[in-house]
């Protein structure tokens, strides 16, 4: 069992760099976020997630939104692997507003009750704020505070995490200023807080906070933050309410610091 989950692992690690080499055609997640804690929570074997949010207007204003969003993951003994992407476009009088995706994947290794290590990939792109194409390498470790002192599941309903972490990002923007693409490549130091509660069996909170800076420029740091509400319905179907917010402190020309999202919607676990 543990040899198969390794060759997993590196097969869909050399997958997802391989796929840096393209333009993915999936929205912004760069982060172990607390929808991966739930996951490891659950048995070995493989779980899958697809959840959307479809928008339509016809008549004066013709609009259309569409946000899908699919997620696999493989859980071993000590091995934890997920790939996920994200797509949302949207568009108003034949006219897009909202073009983004990405495509993320993430391996964790436990090296102890409270300790794990992980290494990530993503590609990722989003017209909105003039990113043409992001491409993240890294890697780093992240401990678990109160897992070395819960015994039983119901002391585990509040599950906070800590992650320390380095990223290569290679990013393209297009300037508005300069009317020009705009590459650089950088090193960025990553780290999060996040955290589950199991407020009971069908009703789950969950937040992430993310800091991500340039050591050589402390000016050059974003702030990430998604929280979310999650309420099965079902075995299978579940409905949640997530809230996003961003905040870059040096942004491409004309583009604002920070951006807001609230999204309601369903998912479906097979």
């Amino acid at each position: 069992m543990r040899l198969r989950a390794v060759i997993l692992i590196e097969c869909a690690l050399y997958f997802a760099c391989s796929l840096l080499l393209c333009r993915s055609t999936s929205a912004q997640v760069n982060i172990f976020d607390a929808e991966t804690s739930q996951q490891m929570e659950l048995g070995h074997g493989w779980y899958n997630k697809i959840a959307f949010n479809l928008t339509a207007h016809a008549g004066n204003t013709d609009l259309l939104t569409l946000k899908t969003r699919f997620r696999s993951d493989y859980l071993a003994e000590n091995y934890h692997l997920f790939i996920l992407t994200n797509l949302h476009q949207g568009s108003k009088d034949n006219k897009s507003f909202i073009d983004k995706g990405l495509i993320h994947l993430r391996g964790i290794r436990s090296v102890s009750q409270g300790a794990a290590v992980e290494t990530f990939a993503q590609k990722q792109f989003n017209d909105f704020i003039r990113l043409q194409d992001r491409n993240l390498v890294g890697g780093g470790f992240r401990i678990s505070p109160l897992r070395k002192v819960t015994k039983s599941e119901s002391h585990r309903a509040f599950n906070p995490y800590i992650g320390i972490g380095i990223m290569w990002e290679d990013e393209v923007i297009n300037d508005d200023a300069s009317e020009a693409k705009i590459e650089s490549n950088i090193i960025r130091s990553t780290n999060y807080v996040t955290w589950t509660w199991r407020i009971d069996e069908r009703l789950t909170s969950a937040a992430t906070g993310y800091y991500q800076f340039q050591p050589a420029s402390f000016s050059d740091y974003r702030i990430l933050f998604e929280g979310s509400i999650g309420f099965r319905l079902t075995k299978k179907l579940g409905f949640t309410t997530w809230l996003g917010f961003r905040y870059d402190n040096e942004p491409p020309a004309n583009v604002k610091k920070h951006d807001l999202e609230i999204v309601n919607g369903l998912n479906f676990t097979f």
